[in-house]
């Protein structure tokens, strides 16, 4: 009872300050030192831009403020010890900047831009920021940098490299650069250009004067270019780099590309490039180094490999594939578990041009007696994507020839180690596809033959006669299958053009599959948002733990996590992936063809009782959380935003910048303090907010912390929080008792950039 009673005396004292001065609190340095310092690349009126040379510094006000008076600022050198707290005279006299305590707002800023005009030529200059008390009583000094321009160098050229008898082939793309060390994630900065070498490793052959061919440079390749190495200063005026390497030497060829552009995200075609080295021997192998220079001279780590030239005669390759039909004539290719079994006459290389003649391969192989021949090195199957003819997956992109023979036998094909058939399995192939393939044959020297393409109709598998909309995909709703459980779902999320939809309310989403209906291709067809049951069904289709075809790798192993990441884009934090419909992966696919459902993007789905939900997950990176875990098919998230809850168990008072806890006001002795405190005592209000779609449509109430939106720059940070959403303050509340933190269910106007949708359809 005793111990009650003090500590109800002591709460009192503290509460308004009716103790003596020898119970005062003690001061700690940390109180009286400021806090959150940034410099941030920004005007003095609000206004930022990359390139602009306008720094602000900005930090926030001590905790204790009384006594403050002024603010001191330092450049360029250490005037004071990292950290101190001792400031003489002398040393303030040296601060570029004096600025008074104000006791408006939360923080204060200071405008560096004409401060530190003079230190631009250097890479960062050194700033520090003290804030000076009446008393004896002081804080530490803070110290920082303030960083110029664009020390960060561009990222490695990565090329691929082919060759024929005399020429190699080289292809890379514009590699990324960081302009401003202030904007991290602006990877487009401009790359001046490439400094090339080629080195020819047999000593006796001279390169000097080898033809160079390039395409989508800004300027061709000249004698004037050799020996030189380019680059921009931060003014946009070309300088020459003094390289280590030089021309003297017949074995070596050095020259510059120049290329003056950043990386183009809105057409990628523009950062193709292609540099063809001619007029080299049959044969003989090159060392080939690249290294990318960015507008502020800054080098890329260099990329250095090794090529071969190839012999003179190509290879031959068969001009007719021979696969399994559906049904007898029906020449629609057998599909079994997304495999497809293809076979096509063995191909081999003429030693000499006399014997090409010698040597005829169609539909089968003739070779006529005293050809000399070899057998070729592998078999490069591909597949054409739209854009480019791509490896099927996931195969490297030339299959070596120890594949399993065949002979032909009453229209089957029987293992035969002397057969004169080669066959191997497509895997990853959906039902209904149409693919596009390109064989060629490759010789020990690396000499592609001839292309064959063809072109093969897939069967349509088990729903095959299922009437679905265009871009829609047949999925069975249970393991029965039977037509009644057959749906029709969007292979990909919505998208408009080649974008995806994204950042839409679950009401929206709903809407626009709803639109739908009745429109053209969806004649008899009722469309809506797909439900948490259809989508279910689809990702589990065959047994998949993550909506995937789960085929094994070359090495005879599924691996998930690394399957997830490489090419369903689960945690990988590239945006600019997961929000174009050209830049997705169709690896990541269903057996029944439905594609990127556990990762990307999240998708809204309808769960019982029309409750919102997410499926799947994002490219967003989650610290700790399993990305195994995240993508599984079972997995649902209802969106929440985090707010203080308030409750009548417990008393929080807020003075000072410190928080005293009253306790449970059920205690007999507490609550004769709680009975006693006027509610003016209280700083905090809640500001409730109705909120409504862009089309106007109610959507409930949220509530932020009236301090939290003062310390937020108020409007500007709701509408960063609610992003486009119609906001109305409903009212002011007071708030009496604070207690822990709470969630509210936040679905019905939840927006984010990283959700999108799909929608499903049934006949």
């Amino acid at each position: 009872m005793r111990f009650k009673m003090f500590l109800l005396f002591f709460l009192f004292c503290v509460l308004f300050c009716a103790c003596s001065d020898n119970n005062k609190n003690p001061t700690f340095p940390f109180e009286r030192t400021i806090s959150d310092v940034t410099i941030v690349k920004r005007c003095a009126d609000g206004t930022f831009a990359v390139g602009a040379n306008c720094y602000l510094l900005r930090w926030q006000h001590p905790i204790e403020k009384k006594d403050l008076e002024s603010y001191y600022v330092w450049l360029d050198t250490t005037v004071v010890n990292d950290p101190t707290q001792k400031v003489s005279q002398a040393q303030m006299e040296q601060a570029i900047k004096s600025i008074p305590y104000s006791d408006k707002g939360d923080g204060d800023s200071l405008d560096l831009t004409n401060l530190i005009s003079e230190y631009l030529e250097r890479d960062s200059v050194h700033v520090a920021i003290w804030a000076k008390y009446s008393g004896s009583d002081q804080g530490v000094v803070h110290h920082l940098y303030a960083h110029f321009g664009d020390d960060v160098p561009p990222a490695i050229v990565y090329f691929r490299d082919s060759a024929s008898a005399n020429t190699i082939w080289i292809d890379w793309i514009r590699p990324v650069d960081q302009r401003d060390f202030y904007f991290p994630n602006i990877m487009d900065g401009p790359i001046a250009g490439y400094n090339v070498v080629i080195e020819a490793v047999n000593t006796t052959e001279d390169i000097r004067n080898t033809p160079v061919y390039v395409n989508n440079a800004e300027e061709p390749i000249s004698s004037s270019d050799l020996r030189r190495f380019y680059a921009f200063d931060k003014d946009g005026r070309k300088v020459v780099l003094k390289g280590p390497l030089n021309n003297s030497d017949p074995k070596f060829l050095i020259f510059a590309i120049i290329d003056g552009k950043g990386f183009v995200s809105g057409d990628t075609q523009e950062n193709n490039w292609r540099m063809a080295i001619t007029g080299l021997r049959p044969e003989h192998s090159y060392n080939i180094t690249m290294v990318a220079f960015d507008s502020s001279g800054n080098s890329s780590a260099r990329e250095s490999r090794r090529v071969k030239t190839t012999d003179a005669i190509p290879p031959l390759i068969a001009n007719k594939l021979w696969f399994y039909e559906d049904s007898p004539g029906s020449g629609v290719v057998r599909l079994d578990s997304n495999r497809v079994l293809l076979f096509w006459p063995r191909s081999v290389d003429p030693c000499r041009q006399s014997d090409v003649s010698l040597i005829t391969i169609n539909s089968r192989l003739v070779i006529s007696p005293g050809a000399c021949y070899e057998e070729v090195e592998a078999y490069s199957i591909e597949q054409w994507s739209g854009n480019a003819w791509e490896p099927i997956p996931p195969r490297p992109s030339a299959i070596k020839t120890n594949l399993s023979r065949f002979r032909l036998e009453n229209d089957e094909m029987i293992p035969d180690s002397d057969g004169e058939f080669v066959g191997d399995t497509l895997r990853w192939i959906l039902p209904g596809e149409t693919i596009a393939l390109r064989m060629r044959a490759i010789d020990r020297s690396g000499h592609y033959s001839v292309a064959f393409n063809e072109t093969i109709n897939v069967s349509k598998g088990e729903f095959g006669g299922k009437e679905c909309p265009p871009n829609y995909m047949p999925v069975a709703k249970n393991k029965e299958s039977d037509d009644e459980s057959v749906f029709c779902m969007e292979k990909l999320q919505y998208a408009e053009g080649n974008n995806f939809k994204r950042n839409v309310l679950f009401i929206e989403a709903k809407s626009i599959c709803e639109a739908l209906n009745g429109s053209v291709g969806f004649e008899g067809f009722t469309v809506s948002l797909c439900t948490e049951q259809e989508w279910d069904a689809a990702c589990s289709s065959n047994g998949s733990t993550y909506g995937v075809i789960e085929e094994k790798d070359e090495s005879g192993y599924f691996s998930p996590n690394e399957f997830l990441f490489r090419y369903c884009g689960v945690g990988t934090g590239d945006s600019l992936s997961a929000n174009s419909v050209n830049k997705r992966n169709k690896i990541c696919v269903s057996p029944d063809g439905i594609r990127d459902l556990p990762g990307q993007l999240q998708e809204w789905v309808i769960g019982n009782g029309e409750v919102p939900l997410l499926k799947g997950t994002s490219h967003v990176i989650f610290q700790g959380a399993s990305r195994l875990e995240l993508a599984q098919c079972k997995n649902k998230f209802t969106p929440t935003r985090k707010r203080p809850g308030y409750t009548t168990d417990s008393i929080f008072l807020y003075r000072s910048g410190s928080r005293i806890d009253t306790l449970l006001a059920r205690d007999t002795l507490r609550k004769q303090l709680y009975d006693s405190i006027s509610p003016n005592y209280f700083k905090d209000t809640l500001l409730l907010y109705s909120l409504k779609s862009k089309g106007g449509i109610p959507l409930g109430t949220d509530y932020v912390n009236q301090a939290e939106y003062r310390r937020r720059k108020g409007d500007e940070w709701l509408e960063e929080l609610w992003q486009g959403l119609d906001y109305e303050l409903k009212e002011e509340r007071r708030v009496l008792f604070f207690g822990p933190d709470s969630t509210i269910n936040a679905s019905s106007f939840f927006l984010d950039s990283t959700v999108g949708f799909r929608c499903c359809a049934n006949k």
